[in-house]
């Protein structure tokens, strides 16, 4: 197996271990409410984040010409780069988790995102990401926080602090809503940007 694919069968497993990790932990902490666990689990942006870079890497690895297309990889590497910023800047002081558990967060936020963003940056394709593509690329977080949203006024359960309308109230959460959008606009064009570098220093004459 070429290195390009053997590197991201290695970051599809990883993804996957921590994945199964983070949802044993979930299960764990709603004992009996599997269905509810499980909506919960597939409620957080770190957990969707992962399982688009363990197909992405997955078929990368297989070979699929879909996990290669440039737009697909650099939106994959914006929303696993969001993950692992959010984590690190405004939750590792909270999130504490212990034994297991901590191999399953430092998965999820670290390991995996790093592992992907190198394999990003040193594989595959570059260039041809058009000048609207980050704008295309904030449909999914809107469409998240439209579901977070609306599931957390219905149950009262909110994935992130600083997205709890409950507690911080409408107004703050709203003003956090739109730094948000616009920190994934500009880190969206700030990997397209780099896209364009890549492409052009690897086809540059030696």
């Amino acid at each position: 197996m070429k290195a390009d694919r053997a590197w991201h069968a290695l970051v599809a497993c990883l993804a996957l271990i921590g994945l199964a990790i983070e949802y044993r932990f979930t299960l764990e902490t709603h004992p009996g409410l599997i269905a509810r666990a499980t909506v919960i689990y597939f409620s957080f942006f770190t957990i969707l984040g992962n399982i688009l870079v363990m197909a992405m890497a997955a078929g990368f690895a297989l070979g699929r010409g879909w996990a290669q297309r440039t737009g697909l990889r650099a939106a994959t590497t914006l929303y696993i780069g969001v993950v692992a910023v959010v984590f690190w800047t405004l939750l590792a002081a909270i999130v504490k988790p212990t034994g297991i558990d901590w191999w399953g967060n430092m998965l999820a936020h670290g390991i995996v995102p790093a592992a992907w963003t190198i394999g990003w940056l040193g594989f595959g394709r570059h260039g041809g990401i058009g000048a609207r593509m980050p704008l295309l690329w904030l449909v999914y977080p809107l469409a998240y926080a439209g579901w977070t949203f609306l599931h957390g006024a219905r149950t009262g359960w909110y994935p992130y602090p600083f997205i709890d309308v409950m507690k911080r109230g409408a107004g703050p959460v709203a003003i956090t809503s739109i730094w948000m959008a616009l920190g994934f606009l500009l880190l969206g064009y700030l990997i397209r940007w780099i896209d364009g570098r890549l492409a052009i220093w690897r086809t540059a004459p030696a």
